[in-house]
């Protein structure tokens, strides 16, 4: 998981260690058990916090599964629109999201677990793909804000970020398809490099 470029205080590491251990239990029991045999007590009694500290960082069990970092958006948003001016948007969002999966590798274990929980618990599919939704909206809004257009009238704005998307997901079928021989970043790196070859903007 990534970080802010700001250093963070004591109080934010704590905060973020405790958000990461949450998820991380709540995902190794999902495994074992099938999220319908987890409960938030379950997890909060394993990281030793209370019921109500879970709920500070997630709305709902199924989200400390599936959604471990809900700041991701929020950093993505900054990323891109404080990105160079001379950089294009497509570039923006590259390195945007790139820094958000920075550390794909070495969370790669958890990615996988989470697509074996999600093969074994299709319960949690309806929300997964509703919070991808919102996030494929937000990506939208946030390159037609750079790009100073309507995002429900212009084609570009949407055209961008949804061509980011799979590049994204086309690194990563192929990172793994290849058994990482490659790095995840060389693979991102190329197929970005690929799209600015014929998409700029």
């Amino acid at each position: 998981m990534t970080t802010d470029a700001i250093p963070l205080g004591l109080r934010e590491r704590k905060k973020r260690a405790t958000r990461d251990s949450l998820a991380d239990v709540a995902l190794h029991m999902a495994a074992e058990r099938g999220i319908e045999n987890v409960t938030v007590e379950a997890v909060t009694d394993a990281v030793g916090v209370s019921v109500r500290t879970f709920f500070n960082y997630f709305a709902c069990l199924e989200d400390a599964v599936t959604r471990p970092d809900p700041d991701s958006a929020r950093r993505t948003r900054r990323a891109v629109l404080d990105a160079p001016e001379e950089l294009t948007a497509l570039q923006a969002l590259a390195e945007a999201i790139g820094q958000e999966l920075a550390h794909i590798e070495e969370d790669h274990e958890r990615w996988e677990l989470q697509t074996a929980v999600l093969r074994t618990s299709p319960s949690l599919l309806p929300g997964l793909l509703a919070a991808q939704g919102a996030d494929e909206r937000a990506l939208v809004a946030v390159v037609a804000e750079r790009l100073g257009r309507d995002p429900e009238s212009d084609l570009q704005p949407r055209l961008l970020a949804y061509v980011a998307i799979a590049a994204v997901r086309a690194a990563a079928e192929l990172w793994v398809a290849s058994g990482r021989s490659r790095t995840f970043q060389s693979i991102y790196r190329e197929a970005f490099s690929s799209l600015a070859d014929g998409l700029n903007s």
